[in-house]
C-alpha cells in the first residue's frame, strides 16, 4: 500500500500540473504525511508547485516530510503512464478499508445508522469498478430508450416552478450559479432551497457552506422556515416564545434531525470545500446529494494570483467536481454596482461580479431581484442562461421575518 502511495506522491512532484488534471483526493492516503503532501499540492497553484514551495506549506503539519525526502521522490523513476491507474487503484484500496471498517462497526453495532453507513461504504467501493470510459454511446443510448417508455423521475425536486424550468429539478453534473445584489435575500433564497429539497425527500443529503454565518443563525433561519415564528424571537427564545411556541421549535429540531442537512460554518477555503463535496459525493446515490455555497466572493483560495483569476478558478473546479462525482451544485455569487446605475434594474450576465468564468462555467445562471420598490417583499428569479431548460421569470412572495419564499400562483 504505502509504495502504491509513493509512487503517486512521486509522480505527482515530478510533474506537478498533474495535480490539475488527477482527481485525487487526500483522503484516499493511509500514510498521513502523503495525504498532507497532496493538500499542500492542491493547495499552490500549478506554477508554484516546487519542491521548495510543499515543503514550506508542510510546515504547517507535524511529523512531516523533509525536504530532502521529497527531492529523494521527485528523482525517483517512474512512467507517468502509470497514474490514472495508479490513482483508481489507490481509491479503491481506500473504499475497501473503509468497507471493512463499516462492517466491523456493524457488527458491533447492528443499528440502523450503522446500516446506512454499510450502505453507503458498500455503494463507495461499487463506484471504484466502473468501468474506463471509451467514449462510446451505447449506454446512454439504452438510458434513452429505457427513459421513453418508462416515467423516470428527473433530478432532485426543489421549487415546482423552478424545477419545471430546470427540465424536472436539481440534475447531476450542474452548476446553478444564483446572483444578487447584497440585502435582496440570496442567503435567505438559499435556505429556502435547501428547505424545499430536504422536504421533498428526506433521503437527500445537503451540504451547506456558509461563509457569512454561523451554525446558530443558520438553525435559526431553518427554523424559522419550518415554524413560521418570527427569527427575531429566535435569538431571545427564553423571553419571547409562547409555551405553545416552544413546542414547536422543538418539532422543528426533530425534523431537522431525521434530515440530513449539514451546515459547514469553519469550511474557508476551496481545498476545503472539496474535500468535503468528495468525500460524501462519492458515498451517495444518484440523486441523493446536492451542495450549496454560500458565498463563492467569501470562499479562499490558497495562490497569489489576482482575485479575479482566483473567482475563475473557483467556478471551474466546482463545475469539474460536479461533473466528476454526478451531483449538482449551487453556488451564491454577488452582482456588481452596474444594475443599480440602470433604468431597467434587471441583473444581466454582465453583472455577475469579479469574474466572467462563472457565467461561462455555470449550466444554469439565474439572478434574484425586487422589481417593484413600493413592494419589497415581491422578489423574482430571472433564470438568463439554462443550457437544459427554458429561460424565463418566476416570482416569489418573501416574507422576511420567517424567512419564507412562496412561489406566487399562476393567474
Amino acid at each position: 500500500m504505502n509504495e502504491l502511495e509513493e509512487r503517486v506522491i512521486a509522480i505527482l512532484l515530478s510533474k506537478p500540473e498533474l495535480v490539475d488534471s488527477v482527481a485525487v483526493n487526500p483522503n484516499w492516503f493511509s500514510d498521513p504525511r502523503y495525504k498532507d503532501t497532496v493538500e499542500a499540492m492542491q493547495s499552490l497553484d500549478s506554477a508554484e508547485r516546487t519542491i521548495l514551495n510543499v515543503y514550506n506549506e508542510l510546515d504547517k503539519y507535524e511529523g512531516q516530510l523533509s525536504y530532502k525526502d521529497l527531492m529523494n521522490m521527485r528523482d525517483e523513476v517512474f512512467s507517468t503512464a502509470s497514474i490514472m491507474n495508479d490513482v483508481k487503484a489507490l481509491r479503491k484500496v481506500s473504499a475497501q478499508k473503509a468497507f471493512e471498517e463499516a462492517i466491523a462497526l456493524y457488527q458491533l453495532s447492528p443499528k440502523k445508522e450503522e446500516l446506512n453507513q454499510l450502505s453507503a461504504a458498500l455503494e463507495n467501493l461499487k463506484k471504484t469498478d466502473e468501468v474506463e470510459d471509451k467514449g462510446y454511446l451505447d449506454e446512454a443510448i439504452d438510458d434513452l430508450n429505457y427513459r421513453m417508455y418508462n416515467d423516470v423521475p428527473v433530478g432532485i425536486k426543489s421549487f415546482p416552478k423552478l424545477d419545471d424550468m430546470l427540465a424536472g429539478g436539481l440534475y447531476g453534473s450542474m452548476l446553478l450559479t444564483i446572483g444578487a445584489r447584497p440585502s435582496v435575500g440570496k442567503t435567505a433564497y438559499s435556505v429556502n432551497l435547501a428547505y424545499q429539497i430536504i422536504n421533498n425527500d428526506p433521503e437527500v443529503q445537503v451540504d451547506y457552506f456558509t461563509l457569512e454565518m454561523n451554525k446558530r443563525e443558520m438553525l435559526n433561519r431553518f427554523v424559522a422556515r419550518h415554524t413560521n415564528i418570527s427569527s427575531a424571537k429566535l435569538k431571545q427564545p427564553a423571553q419571547r416564545l409562547t409555551s405553545y411556541e416552544i413546542g414547536a421549535v422543538n418539532s422543528a429540531i426533530d425534523w431537522l434531525r431525521e434530515r440530513k442537512l449539514r451546515v459547514y460554518d469553519q469550511v474557508l477555503t476551496l481545498s476545503g470545500i472539496l474535500s468535503i463535496i468528495r468525500e460524501n459525493a462519492s458515498k451517495s446515490k444518484e440523486n441523493k446529494y446536492v451542495a450549496i455555497i454560500d458565498y463563492i466572493g467569501l470562499v479562499k483560495v490558497e495562490n497569489r494570483r489576482e482575485r479575479w483569476e482566483q473567482v475563475g478558478q473557483i467556478s471551474r473546479e466546482l463545475k469539474i467536481i460536479a461533473n466528476e462525482y454526478n451531483v449538482p451544485i449551487v453556488a451564491l455569487t454577488q452582482l456588481n454596482r452596474n444594475v443599480e446605475s440602470r433604468q431597467d434594474k434587471t441583473p444581466q450576465l454582465s453583472d455577475i461580479r469579479e469574474s466572467g468564468s462563472i457565467e461561462q462555467d455555470s449550466n444554469v445562471v439565474a439572478f434574484l431581484h425586487k422589481p417593484n420598490p413600493d413592494n419589497p417583499a415581491i422578489v423574482q428569479l430571472t433564470i438568463q442562461k439554462n443550457r437544459e431548460g427554458s429561460l424565463g421569470v418566476i416570482d416569489y412572495y418573501f416574507e422576511g421575518k420567517y424567512m419564507n419564499f412562496v412561489e406566487e400562483k399562476d393567474e
